[in-house]
């Protein structure tokens, strides 16, 4: 299991946890809340569905709570891509008879099995057939289709859940591209207050610029505890799920084309757009400064500070205010700033250089032909650096007009080995020597107590 796998684990893990990790519960409560999520059926990430014991979550929570995000990574099994409770010559039946009918169902396998007296009953569950089928790429997806009944929520507490999205707003010109682009506001809104955290504008809709927008909402509102988004790549995406797992935030996702789950702030959209977007004078607006400027002017200024028919006509601001006790505030924007980095491996070729983002960057000649860690910020992704012995080591992009006037040769202290009386031997020679004068290789040869070989 790669790194990558074992963070996609750790994440379904911390997800079933949920409230949990933030719930002190007594030991009887506790037992029901574990009780009631071993009722659940869960979307495992290789997509299939399943129940877990209340063990095996209770176990995941005391992981998490002595080791953090870090505890829920598992391990590597000893006996990995081996199936156990199958004998390999039944393997090898069951994958063919798949072959054979793809139509045939797991039980109708076993049952065809035990009817033909290849395994006796219960001996081979429907589940390690399933694993078996799945790993060789002859299992196909189950589809479920369920309408889920829809119910108007509210958090019960400020910082308990947050909502984001991104809408689109006017085109403006994009000096890197060359031509007018239309810019995406990302924006985030607490559930309980409805108040509106921060929105900011960007050329581009990517992970780094809502990373961006979650940043600034933290330091300025505090650490919620959920936030509800939809499924496109800038939320779906490693360095997100990953940075807000170190902030112990829980992320859970709308389904597709379900806007109304996530009610809140796409109604803030439609105020926004009837408030700023359309109405705002393109002769003033030409920048993204200047479109941000005039968003969270408005924000701070007329919309957090203005009742609200959602909230009982209180302001969002009064709310989040009377409760701010029970958020998580950052008093040290330092450590924030640490857990907004991200990782990724990548292979050194032999000129040292290796590729990121369509970029290729220099590293130490010490590392060509290996696998390294490459560290960057996710709010500045143009910076990068790799750690060896606990010191930092930055990478940089390649300058090939640079490069082309750094010396090739790399000087050296070492003293060079030399040998004081040559050794004479000569493959070359030799042969040519044997040809020569082959009477005299086989008299040598007798002289020394040896065989000729036969000509």
């Amino acid at each position: 299991m790669n790194d990558d796998r074992k963070r996609e684990v750790a994440l379904f893990r911390l997800a079933v946890l949920g409230a949990l990790i933030h719930t002190e519960l007594r030991r009887g409560s506790l037992r029901r809340a574990l009780t009631c999520k071993a009722q659940q059926a869960w979307v495992f990430p290789d997509g299939k569905t399943r129940r877990l014991a209340a063990r095996t979550i209770q176990s995941w929570l005391y992981a998490y709570r002595s080791g953090g995000f870090d505890g829920l990574l598992p391990g590597e099994r000893k006996d990995k891509g081996h199936c156990r409770s199958i004998p390999p010559e039944i393997q090898s039946l069951i994958l063919d008879m798949k072959r054979e009918d793809p139509g045939r169902s797991t039980p109708l396998i076993l049952r065809e099995l035990e009817d033909g007296g290849s395994v006796r009953k219960g001996v081979i569950s429907e589940s390690a057939v399933k694993r078996l089928l799945a790993r060789n790429g002859l299992s196909g997806p189950q589809m479920k289709l369920a309408t889920v009944a829809r119910h108007r929520f509210v958090a019960s507490a400020c910082g308990e859940l947050w909502q984001a999205d991104a809408c689109h707003g006017p085109k403006l010109f994009d000096s890197a591209q060359g031509r007018d682009v239309r810019v995406k506001i990302f924006g985030l809104i607490d559930d309980k207050s409805r108040l509106v955290t921060y929105l900011r504008a960007t050329f581009h809709e990517r992970q780094e610029d809502f990373l961006r927008v979650l940043f600034e909402s933290v330091r300025r509102r505090g650490i919620p505890k959920s936030i509800i988004l939809d499924n496109h790549g800038s939320f779906t995406g490693s360095d997100t799920k990953v940075t807000c797992a170190q902030l112990g935030i829980r992320l859970s996702y709308a389904r597709p084309y379900d806007g109304a789950s996530k009610g809140k702030i796409e109604r803030f959209w439609r105020t926004l757009r009837a408030h700023v977007l359309d109405r705002l004078d393109m002769s003033t607006v030409q920048t993204l400064d200047d479109l941000n400027l005039r968003l969270m002017a408005w924000v701070d200024g007329d919309y957090n500070v203005r009742p609200h028919s959602g909230i009982d006509g209180r302001t969002p601001l009064s709310v989040f205010t009377e409760c701010s006790d029970e958020v998580r505030f950052v008093s040290d924007h330092t450590e924030i700033e640490r857990h907004f980095v991200a990782h990724t491996d990548r292979a050194v070729k032999n000129d040292a250089t290796c590729s990121l983002g369509g970029r290729v960057y220099e590293v130490p000649q010490h590392f060509r032909n290996r696998k390294v860690t490459l560290h960057y910020e996710v709010l500045r992704p143009d910076i990068l650096w790799l750690e060896e012995g606990g010191v930092r080591v930055p990478v940089r992009e390649v300058d090939a007009v640079a490069n082309s006037r750094r010396a090739r040769v790399i000087k050296t202290d070492r003293p060079v080995t030399t040998l004081s009386k040559p050794t004479g031997s000569n493959a070359v020679e030799g042969t040519l020597s044997r040809l020569l004068h082959p009477a005299t290789e086989e008299n040598d040869n007798e002289e020394q107590g040896g065989v000729a070989c036969a000509r």
